[in-house]
């Protein structure tokens, strides 16, 4: 189930719920509406509210699922010719970078702060040290 086709299903629900309450308040006057709800009554609002809530939470249980099986794609070193895709982590100059939308080709990290994100910030190599000493 897609975004779209949940976010209908909400849709659809909200309108529902909309219709019941208009109904309610055409067929009934206030006296009769501010009397306690019958038992069925109840059962029948906390169904429809289980319902909703459970249609909600199995498309966001999918999605959960979705997002944890992809886990962390890193593609390597920066390549100009290449483009990324969203969520993809390179390394670039030292540093690692996440794409945050489809990269097309030629768009180097640190020069469009829409599409990356560093992720972990580097030294250039000229200023590390190896084995205890300076270079």
């Amino acid at each position: 189930m897609t975004d779209k086709d949940e976010d209908q299903e909400l849709a659809m629900i909200a309108a529902r719920a909309a219709e019941i309450k208009a109904g309610l308040n055409a067929a009934y006057s206030p006296e009769e509406l501010r009397r306690p709800l019958s038992t069925r009554c109840v059962h029948a609002l906390i169904a429809a509210t289980t319902a909703a809530t459970g249609a909600k939470l199995t498309a966001l249980s999918a999605r959960v699922a979705e997002l944890e099986a992809g886990g962390v794609r890193y593609a390597g070193c920066y390549q100009r010719a290449m483009g990324y895709r969203k969520g993809s982590v390179i390394t670039f100059a030292g540093a690692m970078w996440t794409a945050l939308d489809d990269v097309p080709a030629g768009i180097q990290p640190g020069s469009n702060t829409a599409l990356w994100q560093l992720s972990q910030k580097g030294e250039p190599r000229a200023r590390k040290k190896v084995e205890g000493r300076q270079q």
